[in-house]
Parts: structure tokens; C-alpha cells; sequence
């Protein structure tokens, strides 16, 4: 995945359209957008495609007359480098100290301690 370019907020939440409906067509993640996001063009949503297609964002298909798009990176993969770099940026590289900030300023629910807990122990059991 760090071969690719990271994606913009634009082209991030055209990423989201595209994990959650593979193979959409530009009216497909329009249509995602107004759902989840704002009211946005067709022609705005097929000049990013195309934008992040030559960018190798995505792969695209054409199926009769439309093409159909696909995200190159995971969810997880673009997830993971997009925390890497920014805790590269604010944090010496460790995600760790990354996360204890963002902790830090949100009060967690306890589903997510709870969660949070699970994580700890499984690092703690690999330790030992």
C-alpha cells in the first residue's frame, strides 16, 4: 500500500463508497454520497474517479456502456498507512504515543474500553 498515493478526504470517502459496493458505477457512488454524505454532481464524482483511476487509487471495468470501479487498497491497508504517516508526522512514528493523544482528547464509551481492554490483553498475552 505505501507504493500508492495517499487519498484525499474527497477521494477517501469516494474510497468508502467503493469498499462498501465493489464494482459501483459512477451513479452508484453518487448515489452512496448523497446517501452518507452531501449532495454532489455526476460529473464531479466521474471527474474524481477518473482523477484517482490515473492516480491508481482505483481500477475500473467496462461493462457495456459504464465503467465500474474498485478500490486498489483495502480499507485496512489505506487505514493502516494513513496512521502510519500521521503518526510519522505528530509523533515520532509511534502510533502508540498517537493514540494515548487521540484518547486524550474524547471520552471513550464503554463498549470501546471495553475493546480497548481486549486489545491490551492479546498484546500482553503475544508478550508473554
Amino acid at each position: 500500500m505505501s507504493t500508492l498515493p495517499l487519498p484525499s478526504d474527497a477521494e477517501l470517502r469516494i474510497l468508502q463508497a467503493l469498499w462498501e459496493e465493489p464494482g459501483a458505477s459512477v451513479h452508484d457512488v453518487r448515489q452512496w454520497m448523497c446517501t452518507h454524505e452531501r449532495e454532489v454532481s455526476y460529473t464531479t464524482v466521474l471527474t474524481q474517479l477518473q482523477r484517482m483511476h490515473k492516480k491508481g487509487l482505483v481500477k475500473r471495468q467496462r461493462e457495456g456502456l459504464q465503467h465500474h470501479y474498485r478500490a486498489v487498497g483495502t480499507r485496512a491497508e489505506v487505514e493502516a498507512e494513513l496512521i502510519r504517516r500521521l503518526s510519522d508526522k505528530v509523533s515520532d512514528g509511534s502510533a502508540v504515543r498517537l493514540a494515548l493523544k487521540a484518547l486524550g482528547t474524547d471520552r471513550p464509551s464503554p463498549d470501546e474500553l471495553n475493546e480497548l481492554q481486549r486489545w491490551l490483553d492479546a498484546q500482553k498475552e503475544e508478550d508473554e
